[in-house]
């Protein structure tokens, strides 16, 4: 069964802020369970397992938003009609994976600030 266009141009859109919200659902599952378990405290190169995690799951997170925003910017660049509708699709959705991409940015924030499990 085909997707409707709907369907396409919704999930297009929203695209940043899917993978905006897996990461912040990762991230603090992850922490909740290595604070539940007592595995927080293990390290690897003097860095803690949790900010390893963190760390890489953001840059994971903000090169996908990014791959996103880059898409939707190039297809508002080469579009070769200039009508309001066809172009409100890209700009959507590179301006809700701007706003994913600081989202995902502020929420690695505390893993720089606050001590994990405390």
């Amino acid at each position: 069964m085909a997707v409707s266009r709907f369907t396409h141009a919704t999930f297009r859109m929203l695209s940043g802020l899917m993978i905006w919200a897996a990461h912040f659902l990762g991230i603090y599952i992850f922490t909740a369970l290595a604070c539940a378990r007592r595995f927080a405290e293990a390290s690897w190169l003097g860095i803690g397992v949790v900010p390893w995690v963190i760390g890489t799951a953001t840059l994971a997170a903000a090169a996908a938003t990014l791959v996103v925003i880059g898409l939707a910017v190039r297809d508002t660049r080469f579009s070769t009609s200039r009508n309001n509708t066809s172009s409100f699709v890209p700009w959507m959705t590179a301006a809700f994976g701007g706003l994913a991409l600081v989202a995902i940015l502020w929420e690695a924030l505390p893993v720089l600030l606050v001590p994990t499990c405390e």
